[in-house]
């Protein structure tokens, strides 16, 4: 039963990977984290992600912006390591809450003026440097609590049209889970048990990330940029009030 709800749960997950470039932890943390305890899920979705973003690495290859996912692979890459100290030593309560409130006031405002860029900024030294302090901030928060990186949502969802913010998004994600990974299992958060939990996860997995890449070309930036918005409002609310 413990492995059909994970699948369930990671189907979810990589569904809106597919559709977004995003959702694939946050979702699955979510539903995972209202049945097991959270230092105990958050180093499991971060094996379990590591499957989506590697299938969707590949879908996506042709799309890659190679100016600006590798700034954005970095930030989260070192924010992680920073912020999965955290995890192994704050409360977990603090971290959860605080990272809901956050999230929504970032849904608040999706939903109220949603954007629709249809074009880049140029990729000056400024934008890349704006794109990698977003990521680094928002790897800190993804290594303390797995999910969410808020900064680097809001600044990819304001100024990029959604085919290219799904790239840089995989590019980023795809490094900072490998990172986030090795360095879970330096600190002891992983063991040989919740690894084979993340690896029987892998057809829900597989499954959710074609159909949510499939979804991805049938909408419009609009409808884009509010499914980013709901996708986070259900674990605000979970991090809030759990």
């Amino acid at each position: 039963m413990q492995i059909v709800l994970f699948n369930l749960a990671a189907l979810a997950g990589a569904c809106a990977q597919g559709l977004t470039g995003f959702g694939s932890g946050t979702v699955t943390a979510t539903v995972l984290v209202m049945l097991f305890p959270f230092r105990e899920v958050i180093p499991v979705v971060a094996m379990v992600v590591m499957v989506p973003n590697l299938i969707l690495a590949w879908l996506t290859r042709h799309e890659m912006d190679w100016r600006r996912g590798p700034v954005a692979a970095l930030g989260l890459s070192v924010g992680v390591v920073i912020g999965a100290q955290l995890l192994a030593f704050l409360p977990a309560e603090l971290l959860r809450r605080g990272l809901g409130s956050v999230i929504l006031v970032y849904v608040a405002l999706m939903l109220w003026r949603t954007p629709t860029p249809s074009t880049a900024p140029p990729a000056s030294s400024a934008e890349r440097a704006a794109l990698g302090g977003c990521s680094l901030v928002s790897g800190v928060i993804v290594g303390a609590v797995g999910v969410s990186p808020i900064p680097l949502l809001i600044y990819v969802s304001l100024r990029y049209p959604k085919a290219l913010a799904r790239s840089v998004l995989t590019m980023g994600f795809f490094f900072g889970t490998v990172v986030q990974n090795l360095v879970y299992a330096q600190l002891g958060l992983l063991s040989g048990e919740l690894a084979l939990m993340a690896l029987a996860t892998v057809p829900g997995i597989t499954l959710g990330i074609l159909v949510g890449n499939r979804l991805h070309y049938r909408v419009n930036q609009k409808t884009f940029a509010r499914a980013l918005a709901l996708i986070l409002l259900l674990p605000a609310l979970r991090l809030i009030l759990a």
